[in-house]
């Protein structure tokens, strides 16, 4: 096996995991920032709202290896709020709103286990890394919280589909990454949870791909299996580790 020259991981679940038992946590912290709420709007409503605003935009297509359009969660929280007839302090732009929401709605977010002494090891052994994810948040957003969760390692680059319109398992997501990286396929592995996005998607490309199934806190990613073929599996990333010591 041969060693990389750069590793692209995902974020959720595979860098960091993040708190899922409060879904209602952002729209309260929003609500609780509004400088007018005139209709009265409560928690459970605006979560509604959001969740119309995706159907509607059918950005979560029901098959995994299918991808619709990406968008900026700024975007269709201002058609929300604007509709609810929500407003905020002057102080408070959407940029602000956008990490009060998801940070609110996720935290704490941690870094998954090892993934801290792993980051190391590759940055000792020169093999480069760097983020893709499927998020409607901004590049800004996700950094923020990538430098909370791994003080002190320098990711090269972070790609968030909300930038880019399009989402994994889309080949063009990867195919931009592969040129950020100046790379070709066969020198980049793939790190991932989810089978579609993170597996079958850029091995659609050539990339070596890595499962891991360490951290499957996403209902999504627990149901899914690979359709490719060649990857590998990991349940701790000490065993990635282990394999590219190995490596050539």
């Amino acid at each position: 096996m041969k060693k990389p020259k750069m590793i692209l991981f995902d974020y959720g679940e595979t860098l960091c995991t993040e708190y899922w038992g409060d879904p209602l946590g952002g729209c309260r912290a929003v609500l609780a920032a509004a400088s007018a709420n005139p209709k009265g709007v409560t928690e459970e409503q605006l979560l509604a709202q959001f969740q119309a605003i995706d159907r509607d935009l059918t950005r979560l297509p029901s098959d995994p290896w299918q991808t619709g359009p990406e968008l900026r969660w700024q975007s269709f929280a201002r058609y929300v709020f604007e509709s609810l007839a929500l407003e905020f302090p002057p102080e408070l732009d959407y940029q602000s709103l956008e990490e009060l929401f998801w940070y609110s709605r996720t935290e704490p977010t941690r870094a998954v286990e090892y993934v801290p002494e792993l980051l190391r090891f590759l940055q000792q052994e020169g093999v480069r890394t760097a983020v893709v994810s499927n998020l409607c948040y901004t590049e800004l957003t996700l950094r923020k919280r990538l430098d909370k969760c791994l003080p002190g390692h320098r990711l090269e680059f972070v790609m968030v589909s909300s930038e880019y319109a399009f989402r994994k398992p889309h080949p063009r997501l990867f195919q931009l990454a592969l040129q950020k990286a100046g790379l070709p396929a066969g020198e980049v592995w793939f790190c991932g949870d989810n089978a579609a996005c993170d597996v079958d998607g850029p091995a659609a490309l050539g990339m070596q791909t890595v499962w891991f199934t360490g951290s499957m806190h996403n209902p999504e990613s627990k149901q899914l299996q690979p359709k490719s073929q060649g990857w590998l599996e990991v349940r701790h990333w000490q065993e990635l580790e282990a394999l590219l010591r190995q490596a050539e």
